[in-house]
């Protein structure tokens, strides 16, 4: 097997040379939740919860003041603050705040004014909750520096983990958008492709070795909590350490063909995940359980586009979402015939199916004006755009 990826070099995950970064979480909860208190010590941030009482707002807003105190020279800290305390925050923030280097405010109470300016050193983030404050904006701030991020079905709670209003996907997203934002504030910044490296190399070099070994190899680079791999045109994969385990040993490293081969078309790295784009290449001389589960070897060769969304935290690989085009598959190995029209379609001038083989792969590595456009072309709908297809283009 062939595994073309860049070679990286590093000393680890994330290496402070001071003490971990000071973050304040507030709310009107008497305790922050322990998952959220959890991601941000993982992620190698100090994190301590603040409670927020309505009852005794001006000892509340001089302990926000005062949170730079016993702060060392160069050392700065952030605040994440939730709901009616999100709003007195802010508000606070809008006079400078000593060594407050960012603020995330999720589903405040009341929102700044569109042009509201903050300190201009000072990171802000603000999380809406679209079906709680239907009259916050639909679009983020930019010309104040500042921005806002609406969640159009969420209601307030949605990021809380023992919320009932509580929304995994939008609370996802909202954590990558606050990381990143913390991370300008603290102005650090951490490499996660050392951590994809080794969970590509953890799964794709176990060919032809003990399947055992390389799955747990894979495990060992994952959260312990509920990490899981989804594969969505076959929808295979698993949830949690023990069953994403059994998954690799049982039916992805046995299906690695000999020459199976990955070749890294280009790689894009966010806050918190990895997303490669690549084009994966072998020859079906064996089941392959997590692409072609159940189809007998064809000994046809395959050639797909694969994009592989990696999502890390604290280090660690909490999920992968892999994506390809299977009808392009079932093409390359003759489980589909691209000139089999329904006859319904067909009378109504469907000529073949709109799907591509091995060229669509190809294309992505190779941009040809000439593949571009056939189908267009076999229906006709090319007639006097002859530059669309290369005649008289270039």
């Amino acid at each position: 097997m062939s595994l073309t990826t860049p070679t990286q070099s590093g000393t680890g995950f994330l290496t402070f040379n001071s003490l971990p970064p000071r973050i304040w979480l507030t709310s009107s909860s008497p305790h922050a939740s322990e998952k959220s208190l959890q991601y941000w010590k993982s992620e190698g941030f100090d994190a301590t919860h603040l409670p927020y009482s309505s009852q005794d707002q001006s000892s509340y807003i001089r302990t926000l003041k005062s949170l730079h105190a016993d702060l060392e020279l160069g050392e700065t800290y952030a605040i994440i603050c939730f709901g009616e305390a999100a709003s007195v925050v802010l508000k606070a923030a809008l006079k400078p705040m000593p060594k407050l280097c960012a603020l995330i405010a999720y589903y405040p109470t009341t929102l700044p004014g569109p042009k509201t300016k903050f300190p201009a050193l000072l990171k802000v983030v603000v999380h809406v909750a679209g079906l709680s404050q239907i009259s916050a904006p639909a679009e983020m701030y930019n010309e104040s520096g500042w921005k806002c991020y609406r969640y159009e079905r969420c209601r307030s709670g949605f990021a809380d983990p023992e919320n009932k209003n509580y929304e995994d996907v939008e609370a996802n997203l909202a954590w990558s958008r606050t990381l990143a934002c913390v991370r300008r504030g603290f102005r650090r910044e951490v490499d996660l492709e050392p951590v994809v490296e080794e969970m590509w190399r953890g799964k794709y070099e176990s060919v032809g070795k003990d399947e055992a070994k390389g799955s747990l190899k894979v495990v060992r680079n994952m959260t312990q909590a509920s990490p899981h791999v989804t594969i969505l045109p076959t929808v295979e994969g698993a949830v949690g350490r023990k069953k994403l385990e059994e998954f690799y040993r049982e039916f992805f490293i046995p299906s690695l063909v000999e020459d199976f081969e990955i070749r890294l078309v280009s790689r894009t790295v966010g806050v918190d995940r990895v997303v490669d784009e690549m084009v994966v290449c072998f020859t079906h001389t064996d089941e392959v359980d997590w692409i072609l589960p159940g189809v007998p070897p064809t000994g046809k060769r395959v050639e797909i586009a694969v994009v592989s969304v990696v999502a890390v935290i604290g280090g660690k690989l909490v999920s992968e979402h892999m994506y390809w085009d299977q009808a392009s598959v079932l093409v390359q190995v003759g489980l589909l015939d691209p000139k089999v029209v329904p006859k319904k379609m067909r009378n109504e001038g469907l000529k073949r199916l709109p799907v591509a083989g091995a060229e669509a792969a190809k294309q992505l590595v190779e941009p040809r004006q000439e593949r571009y456009n056939g189908l267009l072309k076999d229906h006709g709908l090319l007639q006097g755009l002859n530059a669309l297809n290369g005649i008289n283009g270039h």
